[in-house]
């Protein structure tokens, strides 16, 4: 019984797609990690990934095409990112990547090193290599900032990363300081 209420658990917090968190495990991780940010003065950020024209990709290949593609870099993700870290399904095919202990810079960092290995592990449709990329936005979580700010302005930056030619990273501006909230 405990084994399949553990089983249980995990279903209710994961994307049965990617195995990545979904909404539910997204919130549960980020009210766990930024009350540990909180409490404990350490920086924690957040980086929102969109893989760039998906649309074009599920038209071209066919969705179980486009599905696989999410799954891959998933699995790259999953090689790349710390244990540390986790990552959530959005919606479609946008991600949110969270990094405790990580300063803005560190979180560049690691989001360009998940963009190269992604780009240097091609993804294979039928033997044939699929180049698939994405454009992200990294914020630096303020000290008692909610979840939905946060994501809003990471996902601010990612539209930026979009605007500015796709496959590249831009971080979000600072949050005003609380005198100025």
């Amino acid at each position: 019984l405990e084994t399949e209420l553990a089983q249980m658990s995990t279903l209710v917090r994961e994307d049965p797609l990617t195995r990545s968190l979904n909404r539910r495990g997204l919130d549960d991780e980020f009210a766990r990690e930024a009350s540990r940010a909180d409490r404990y003065k350490h920086p924690f950020c957040l980086a929102v990934l969109d893989i760039d024209n998906f649309k074009a990709l599920n038209d071209a290949r066919g969705h179980r095409t486009g599905d696989e593609a999410l799954i891959h870099l998933l699995k790259i993700a999953k090689e790349e990112l710390r244990l540390t870290d986790h990552i959530a399904r959005l919606g479609g095919e946008e991600f949110l990547i969270i990094l405790p202990n990580t300063p803005i810079d560190g979180a560049v960092k690691i989001i360009t090193r998940l963009q190269r290995s992604l780009t240097k592990k091609y993804f294979l449709d039928n033997n044939e290599k699929v180049l698939i990329t994405f454009s992200a936005g990294v914020a630096l979580r303020a000290e008692g900032e909610p979840q939905e700010a946060a994501i809003a302005r990471a996902d601010a930056a990612m539209y930026q990363a979009k605007q500015t030619g796709k496959n590249r990273v831009c971080t979000a501006q600072d949050v005003p300081n609380k005198s100025n909230r």
